[in-house]
């Protein structure tokens, strides 16, 4: 009699701990914050039979695989991006598309979180992926982590011998800043490659800032008269995430800007 108390108290404590693994597993799991990610990376040649005509791939994945192309330039000859190919099932939904690459250059891919359904992936790791050949076979391959979650993170992983420059900006949409009321500030074209037009309604006399992802000033202007409509050129800045601040009567807007 004793044993078999003993052994349903034993039970009870085992089922208690199960549901409640199982109920912090779900809870976890069950994150799907809303964000964008901006991936930077600049290829170098492998110096391949075709160099420096190469064609390119770039796509997202998580631990369960394939997730998303977010750039393919490769028109033809694209059998030879043999990774890619071979997990995508040749899939580009909503990426960047082109022709054959004439020569190595910064690339820059932004990525909305959402899967080929346009629903919000769970929180989580991924991984951007990026190949790219000069020949008629395998050319290089690299993998970048960052963990997506409701907290920003901003990541320069270390260069490779053909992969340089590389940087993960993910910005969560609860970090986000929304402009409500009479005078909301917008800027177009956005994305852009550094020339912008910042508008604000009703404006007055304002001081305009540029703050990069790390919260450094990277920019000033002062602005004594009354304009609605302003030119940004970041043309000399790198790709990637900036926030713009307009303060005018005591009052501040911003909104985020990303340079391709």
């Amino acid at each position: 009699m004793k044993c078999q108390i003993i052994q349903k108290i034993l039970l009870t404590i085992s089922l208690f701990l199960a549901l409640n693994v199982t109920s912090k597993a779900q809870s976890g799991s069950n994150m799907n914050t809303p964000g964008d990610v901006t991936f930077t990376v600049k290829t170098i040649t492998d110096n391949g039979n075709y160099a420096p005509k190469h064609i390119l791939a770039i796509w997202v994945e998580d631990n369960q695989g394939f997730i998303k192309t977010r750039k393919l330039r490769a028109n033809q000859r694209k059998q030879y991006l043999y990774t890619w190919r071979s997990v995508s099932g040749d899939n580009v939904v909503d990426a960047i598309t082109g022709s054959t690459l004439s020569s190595h250059q910064t690339h820059t891919v932004t990525w909305d979180c959402t899967d080929l359904d346009g629903n919000i992936v769970p929180d989580g790791d991924y991984t951007f992926f990026v190949e790219f050949t000069e020949k008629h076979a395998q050319g290089p391959l690299a993998s970048f982590n960052f963990t997506k979650s409701t907290e920003e993170q901003y990541l320069t992983p270390a260069d490779e011998e053909n992969f340089v420059n590389i940087s993960i900006e993910y910005i969560p949409e609860t970090t986000d800043i929304i402009n409500n009321g009479e005078n909301k500030l917008s800027v177009f074209p956005n994305p852009g490659f550094g020339l912008f037009t910042i508008v604000l309604k009703n404006s007055e006399a304002f001081n305009l800032n540029v703050f990069n992802v790390a919260g450094q000033k990277v920019l000033h202007r002062v602005y004594p008269e009354q304009s609605s409509q302003v030119q940004l050129d970041l043309s000399n800045f790198i790709s990637g995430i900036y926030f713009v601040e307009v303060k005018h009567s005591n009052k501040s807007q911003m909104v985020k800007v990303i340079k391709e």
